[in-house]
Order: structure tokens, then C-alpha cells, then sequence
């Protein structure tokens, strides 16, 4: 099952990378890889069905309110992402009539850069399952981890000029 959650999990950061670059692939191929994003999330979800069990149950630490209120978040832009797509459409889903150009591109794109912000936190929060080592090699693993991320960051957030995009100055970025 660990492996299985794995697979799914990297598949999903990939399929996250490539829909960053659809000025590349194409609309349609965007679309394709959003409803791929849209399966691998519900396939997550389905084998991490243990966290929703254990939710209302024990004790809520610091560490625990943080990885709930991350979760829920990153939970709720995942809908707002995916309601947002369809009105967008221009090719899979169009023939739903949901469209609504400007509503749906505010919403994608706002629901978009908070998503890839909270899969950060969500990823750096579970890193500690991910990585098992001994403890010499996991201090210095994370501590490159954590400046690795911090740098790589600051740097996309300010060249890909997160701001403007989460403030809705730009609503077009991918024409940026």
C-alpha cells in the first residue's frame, strides 16, 4: 500500500509540473493532464481515506491543527480549482455551458498558486514519512531539504511573480 501511495504521490507532482507548462503543451493537453490531476487526487484521497477516520478523533497538538487547517485548505482550492477548470473549458468539458471567462479564470488561477504554495507546506509536513534514515543522514538531509526549498521558493515566487497572480493584478499569466 506505502508503494502504492507513493507512486500515486509522485505522479501527482509530476502531472503538477507539467501543467505549469501549458504555454508549451497546448490547452488541450492541459486539459488532459487536469483531468489526470483530478483522478490521481481521488485515487489520493481514497488511500489516505484513514486521515478523514481519524479526524474527529485524540488529541490536537500544535503539529496536528497545522497539518488539518493545511489539508482543509489545500482540500478546498482543489475544488475550487477543479469547478473553476470546467468554466474555463475550452475543449473537454465546453459542452457543459458553465462558462463564465472572467469569474472562472479568477478563481483557477487563485486556486492554482495557493495549491502549489500548500502542496509545499502539505509535502514538507509528510516529508517525515517520506524519508526514513538513520539520524545523522536525515538531520543533514533535512536540513539541505529545508534551505533547498526555501531558496528554490523565494526564487519562483518572486520570478514567477506570485503576488500579482494572487492579487489578481495579472489574470492572464500564462501570456506573461
Amino acid at each position: 500500500m506505502k508503494k502504492i501511495k507513493l507512486i500515486i504521490d509522485i505522479l501527482m507532482i509530476i502531472v503538477f509540473l507539467l501543467l505549469m507548462c501549458n504555454q508549451i503543451t497546448g490547452i488541450f493537453a492541459h486539459e488532459i493532464l487536469g483531468v489526470s490531476i483530478f483522478i490521481l487526487f481521488i485515487i489520493h484521497q481514497i488511500l489516505n481515506i484513514n486521515y478523514y477516520k481519524g479526524l474527529f478523533k485524540g488529541k490536537y497538538s500544535k503539529l496536528r491543527i497545522a497539518y488539518t487547517i493545511i489539508d482543509t485548505l489545500l482540500l478546498l482550492m482543489m475544488i475550487i480549482m477543479i469547478v473553476s477548470a470546467l468554466m474555463i473549458s475550452q475543449n473537454i468539458f465546453n459542452f457543459m455551458n458553465l462558462t463564465n471567462d472572467t469569474l472562472g479564470r479568477q478563481l483557477h488561477i487563485i486556486s492554482v498558486y495557493t495549491i502549489y504554495m500548500l502542496i509545499g507546506l502539505h509535502i514538507g509536513l509528510h516529508y517525515h514519512s517520506i524519508v526514513k534514515l538513520k539520524k545523522e543522514n536525515r538531520i543533514l538531509l533535512n536540513v539541505f531539504m529545508c534551505l533547498f526549498a526555501l531558496i528554490f521558493g523565494i526564487h519562483g515566487f518572486i520570478s514567477q511573480d506570485f503576488i500579482s497572480k494572487l492579487t489578481l493584478e495579472n489574470i492572464y499569466p500564462i501570456y506573461t
